[in-house]
């Protein structure tokens, strides 16, 4: 009533036209302090009222949505009963599960995809199965690295596979089942073992299942160059069940002899997939680096890699010569380049040192021993080499001894010369010496 009245009397001053401008705005001063006050005396109540619920400020129910979506949901639950039921879930490649949930972390671009499915076909898995029980026991990959010359009376060219030693470990009698791409199965022959290196090289036998090689998911894979510290690379591998796996990771800045204490291995930042061991290491351009390791240690360096240039250089040896010749130095070395940056700073200011090899190990009885080589020495020049890192001074090693094998002479023997640049730390002395060095020909088959 009193906002009524107010408006009321607004209205009339407005009307007013004969009153005096500063009487009328008087008025309107007083009158809307009086409106005002009322509608101060009437706040309580308004608040009052706000809160009571009346039949007129009920807020209306909202639909009830979930009569409609009850029976969409049983639906999309059917369905996914019926899916889940189908006894061809496990059959059908399209709607499957991958046996290994992690190589979609590693390729997922459509490049890498196609990249890793083009190698795949030189990739394969290598069982060994128990004589006795057919169990098997123990799986690595195998990588195709060429073919016999020889073809058998089935019309067959027999693939030749090289592979990680460690499927040979298993003390049972036992053979090796060579599983391909699309499940056919091969059995493999060893040709020849080398323990230094880890590997070894089968041939497939003849087999009915298959009677023409040349129709199964084979081929030659092309070897690039060695890998090069910092360079991200894919690790491929074969399971028992042959589904493809793959790793990606990055070749790490490391030199320091692997659990066997050997020096030729680079090392890999991932962990290999189960069965892993023995597959290729392929570069961004599809080219086969290496051959990968899991080396069975639990520290930051899981994945050892055997070059590329060392494997072919064996195969090459094995299969001209039926015997690897390695020179035996008896030296565990390190490289000055991958020595910490505030040694290597000590080095060049305190010994004018900016590269060479560091000894870690000398080999007791060995020749450099009996020369006075020592650990902590620096090994400034090794036969003329001072920047090489440790796998490229293994391929040199190996060239050594491939241009042994090739020499026609009868009379040679088997130990050559190197000539050695020897830097002691402690007595800042170099001094040279002549070391000689026999040809290692590990276990051959």
């Amino acid at each position: 009533m009193a906002a009524r009245r107010r408006s009321s009397k607004l209205l009339a001053a407005a009307e007013s036209s004969d009153e005096e401008p500063f009487a009328c705005n008087k008025r309107k001063a007083t009158e809307l302090a009086a409106g005002s006050s009322a509608d101060a005396e009437l706040q309580p109540q308004r608040i009052r009222a706000a809160a009571e619920p009346t039949a007129m400020s009920a807020t209306p129910p909202l639909p009830n949505s979930g009569d409609d979506e009850l029976p969409r949901i049983k639906e999309r639950r059917r369905l996914s009963n019926l899916a889940a039921n189908d006894p061809r879930r496990h059959l059908l490649p399209t709607v499957m599960e991958p046996k290994d949930k992690h190589t979609s972390e590693f390729v997922s671009s459509p490049t890498d995809k196609a990249l890793v499915r083009a190698v795949a076909r030189s990739v394969v898995a290598v069982c060994s199965v128990a004589l006795d029980d057919g169990e098997v026991v123990d799986t690595c990959t195998g990588i195709v690295v060429g073919w016999s010359n020889e073809k058998t009376r089935t019309n067959q060219k027999p693939a030749r596979i090289l592979t990680s030693f460690d499927v040979l470990r298993e003390p049972r009698s036992s053979y090796l089942r060579i599983r391909l791409a699309n499940g056919t199965t091969l059995q493999g022959q060893v040709l020849f073992v080398n323990e230094h290196y880890n590997i070894v090289l089968l041939e497939t036998k003849p087999s009915q299942a298959a009677d023409d090689l040349s129709s199964l998911p084979l081929q030659l894979p092309s070897f690039g160059s060695n890998p090069s510290y910092g360079q991200e690379v894919f690790a491929l591998a074969r399971g028992k069940e042959s589904n493809l796996m793959a790793r990606h990771g990055t070749i790490l800045w490391f030199d320091e002899p692997d659990c066997f204490q050997r020096n030729h291995h680079m090392f890999l930042s991932c962990e290999l997939p189960a069965c892993g061991t023995g597959g290729p290491v392929v570069d961004h351009d599809g080219n086969v680096a290496g051959m990968a390791f899991d080396t069975g240690t639990d520290d930051s360096h899981p994945t050892a890699i055997l070059a590329a240039s060392t494997i072919l250089t064996c195969v090459e040896m094995w299969m001209k010569f039926d015997r690897i010749a390695r020179p035996a130095h008896g030296l565990r070395l390190r490289t000055v380049e991958m020595l910490e940056v505030s040694l290597q700073e000590m080095m060049s200011l305190d010994h004018d040192i900016e590269s060479g090899y560091i000894v870690d190990r000398v080999a007791s009885g060995s020749a450099a021993e009996s020369l006075g080589v020592r650990y902590g020495d620096v090994i400034v020049s090794f036969d003329g080499l001072r920047r090489h890192t440790l796998p490229q001074l293994e391929d040199y090693l190996l060239s050594l001894g491939l241009t042994f094998l090739m020499q026609t002479s009868t009379d040679s023997t088997d130990t050559i010369d190197l000539k050695l640049q020897v830097y002691d730390p402690l007595g800042r002395s170099t001094r040279s010496i002549i070391l000689p060095v026999e040809f290692s020909d590990d276990a051959c088959v």
